[in-house]
């Protein structure tokens, strides 16, 4: 997938990166997580993917779906938030950072709502002054190991391919990017893998997600 420039307002439902998502009406399915201080801190929202959208597009691509719906367990319909403390990369002044290799449990989280976009709201727990404005999402076909902004497939460095545990597969993979609206560096230009466990993405359950980053 590529993420296209803010130039343009999003519709509701539309799949983007950055800004806040936009969450079903009457849900409570914003995340949050405890800081050092014991506080409540909203997760940095990351990207969120209409299934529909994605699925109509691998209607147009035998290759592209055979590389996505093969096995893979991914909704058909509904929508699919990615979160994670990548608050640090994205040059924001927090308290925290994870360094290469494994991040602690908790850190990535998927959300999945089976809804229809007019059900939506956006949905910001920041001040609007620090938002990152929404850039667009458009899939296509991509390499299997392919570098960049990727759903699913396999992760582009071997690294990774050997860390994984059995039984787990690339879920969303996050490349270092910058341009004029924000900076996302993982270190010395890395990329952040958030795997899950290939049973569990099977029945659609993204409860349980680990991430895994390395620098270049």
């Amino acid at each position: 997938m590529t993420i296209a420039s803010a130039s343009e307002p999003v519709t509701m439902g539309q799949s983007y990166f950055w800004d806040a998502p936009q969450l079903p009406k009457d849900a409570d399915l914003y995340p949050f997580y405890t800081n050092e201080d014991g506080d409540e801190v909203p997760m940095q929202f990351i990207c969120q993917v209409n299934c529909a959208e994605l699925h109509a597009t691998l209607t147009k691509s035998k290759g592209l779906q055979a590389q996505v719906m093969g096995g893979t367990g991914l909704p058909r319909r509904g929508m699919l938030y990615f979160f994670g403390l990548v608050d640090y990369f994205l040059g924001y002044d927090v308290p925290y950072a994870f360094g290469t290799g494994w991040w602690g449990d908790g850190s990535v989280r998927a959300v999945y709502a089976d809804v229809a976009p007019e059900l939506l709201v956006r949905q910001n727990p920041y001040t609007e002054d620090d938002m990152i404005p929404p850039h667009p999402i458009t899939f296509s076909k991509t390499d299997a190991c392919g570098d960049g902004m990727r759903l699913l497939g396999e992760p582009f460095e071997e690294e990774v391919r050997m860390a994984m545990p059995e039984g787990w597969r690339l879920l969303l993979q996050l490349d270092s990017d910058e341009n004029e609206h924000y900076s996302l560096m993982f270190h010395d230009m890395g990329l952040l893998y958030i795997l899950i466990e290939e049973e569990r993405l099977l029945r659609g359950d993204f409860s349980n997600l680990r991430a895994y980053m390395t620098s270049q």
